[in-house]
């Protein structure tokens, strides 16, 4: 036992044994058995953290009620004490423990004024339903108390749960975006034969895996890509394939953070998608408009056949080696450009493609 448990255990039943033992000479024997009920429901309301002891304390009681023969002062004298400790025990009962534990301890404070009112002269029966039924109306309360708590102890596992859940996505989403873009540049620089541009677009798959792991590993301070970072990505998908993308943004917009987050995936997740569904697209245009107190954002390929035989020769090259999985990308933006009071499109545009994503700005 720990030195916090044994001091809990001092203060509460020391004092209730010292009473028993200065009221033994005001209730002689009689008041031996109700006693020791009283100081094992205090030490079980206490100590317990599991149902069993609590059972065990409700049938000492039920047993003190049964065996208890004396007159209905000490009975009366001890009755407070172990109902109140029986009636938390109950309420913990209810928040954690098995349904049979709680029943058990709810009989007990139930049938604990009988120990008193059997032993009443006169009629009691009267006494008797009187004090049981407050007994009982007490007990549910202290029941329902533990109910509400145990529901919600329930609710904050499941925002728990959800929070988890939610965090996993969103760090999916991200690897998916930033380390899938950078890894299929990696694979059209190594078909154009790009060994400065591969071993940059490595090192940045590498920075992009270190931050989904750190934050996997805890809250760490990182930095968040946004709109901002669009000329770069831009440049970078240029000087890595044989489409040329252009970039329209007269003015950086004011976006929230996690709407300048989204809009930046956006890009990224349109621009890996003419990699691997366009090889043939000859240029990309990414433009960033905002007006009306919303940001508009376009990104649209021409999907026609380039002329350049040696760039027609790392198109073929190229479709030859498209990845046929994933496929969620698009859907995953959709639900986070949703979230934020956003919507996204996704379709065909003359022979090529466009995605258009609309976000609140300001």
């Amino acid at each position: 036992m720990t030195r916090p448990k044994l001091l809990t255990l001092l203060l509460l039943v020391v004092p209730v044994g010292l009473l028993g033992l200065c009221a033994l000479p005001l209730t002689g024997p009689a008041g031996i058995v109700p006693a020791v009920a009283a100081v094992a429901a205090v030490a079980v309301a206490a100590l317990a953290r599991s149902p069993r002891p609590a059972i065990a304390a409700a049938a000492l009681s039920l047993l003190a009620d049964g065996l208890y023969q004396g007159p209905p002062q000490p009975a009366a004298l001890w009755a407070p004490v172990e109902f109140a400790a029986l009636t938390v025990l109950l309420v913990s009962l209810a928040r954690r423990a098995p349904a049979r534990a709680v029943v058990v301890v709810a009989l007990a404070a139930t049938a604990l004024p009988l120990r008193m009112s059997l032993h009443v002269p006169g009629d009691r029966v009267e006494a008797s339903v009187l004090l049981v039924a407050a007994a009982f109306t007490a007990t549910v309360c202290a029941a329902g108390a533990g109910l509400y708590l145990r529901l919600g102890d329930h609710r904050r596992r499941l925002a728990e749960e959800q929070a988890r859940r939610a965090h996993r996505l969103d760090l999916a989403r991200d690897l998916h975006d930033l380390v899938a873009h950078e890894v299929t540049g990696i694979v059209i620089a190594a078909q154009a034969a790009a060994l400065p541009e591969i071993e940059a677009a490595g090192l940045r798959a590498l920075d992009a895996m270190d931050r989904m792991v750190g934050t996997l590993r805890g809250p760490v301070s990182q930095r968040v890509h946004g709109v901002a970072d669009l000329p770069d990505v831009v440049r970078r998908f240029s000087a890595t394939g044989p489409t040329a993308a252009t970039l329209s943004m007269p003015v950086v917009p004011d976006l929230s953070p996690d709407a300048s987050k989204a809009a930046y995936h956006v890009v990224i997740e349109a621009l890996t998608n003419v990699r691997r569904h366009a090889p043939a697209a000859t240029t990309v245009t990414v433009a960033v408009t905002a007006k009306a107190g919303r940001m508009e954002l376009t990104v649209a390929n021409d999907g026609s056949t380039t002329t350049d035989p040696s760039k027609a020769s790392e198109a073929s090259k190229a479709s030859e080696t498209t990845r046929t999985g994933g496929g969620t990308g698009l859907a995953g933006l959709d639900e986070r450009v949703t979230a934020l009071g956003g919507d996204l499109h996704a379709g065909p545009r003359g022979a090529g493609w466009q995605v258009t994503c609309h976000l609140p700005a300001g």
